[in-house]
């Protein structure tokens, strides 16, 4: 029950932090003259993943297999992501098992952050991060940024498509481990929303402005609470002044 309270009283913040995220995608798209390699990433995903999802009837053999590799792929990245966040808050890790439609890890403990953590944290974005610093850390003349800005575009947008998609379509036992469905979805949105803008930041640091964009969402949050007081407030004195009565 206090798990359900704090997700209420988190929800507007939650939402306010949703949007702000898609303004500051918006504005990094028209400001920003080098990102469009990323979103050209984040276009071809999304496009693939709704061709695939709903315009194609009968698929052919090899979009069959690409469909499986997709989802052994996110499965694998959904239970690496857990055993990473087990080993971050000092826990041991017994084995990992991934099939197409899921996947199961033996931890010695888990908590909120556990599992939650392959819903947050976009697992091939990172493996793209530190692929890309070790070649640079190995030849610092290839240049690449192109490249890489596509591929990261590409992951996140992934990460948000199949997380989506994760939580949609199968009820996850790892929103109940984490303390309730409503709880855990509010946790999920304003993680996510947090993780796109601070990798715009890190990318594309000129064009965000984070401290302005976090401000936003806070006011957002004490505006939608401030609102809700003042309409309930002469409810309330008139239920207690007949409770007193």
């Amino acid at each position: 029950m206090f798990r359900l309270l704090i997700a209420i009283a988190l929800c507007p913040l939650s939402g306010a932090l949703l949007w702000v995220s898609a303004k500051t995608l918006a504005g990094v798209t028209l400001s920003s003259s080098s990102s469009s390699a990323f979103i050209a990433g984040v276009g071809i995903v999304f496009a693939s993943w709704v061709i695939l999802r709903y315009l194609i009837v009968e698929p052919i053999r090899p979009v069959v297999w690409m469909g499986r590799i997709a989802r052994w792929s996110y499965v694998l990245g959904h239970e690496m992501t857990h055993a990473l966040a087990t080993w971050a808050t000092g826990g041991s890790v017994y084995a990992i098992s991934v099939g197409e439609e899921d996947g199961h890890v033996d931890l010695s403990h888990s908590n909120a952050f556990v599992a939650l953590a392959p819903y947050c944290v976009p697992f091939y974005a990172l493996f793209v991060v530190v692929a890309y610093r070790l070649l640079l850390w190995m030849k610092p003349e290839i240049g690449g940024e192109a490249l890489f800005l596509l591929l990261m575009g590409a992951a996140l947008s992934a990460h948000l498509l199949f997380t989506w998609d994760a939580l949609t379509q199968v009820r996850q036992p790892d929103l109940d481990a984490a303390g309730g469905v409503v709880f855990s979805w509010v946790w999920i949105a304003a993680a996510n929303a947090l993780m796109i803008m601070l990798v715009l930041k890190g990318l594309f640091p000129e064009s965000v402005s984070l401290l302005l964009r976090l401000r936003e969402a806070v006011m957002l949050a004490a505006g939608f609470w401030s609102r809700v007081w003042l309409w309930s407030r002469p409810m309330m004195e008139s239920a207690w002044r007949r409770a007193l009565a």
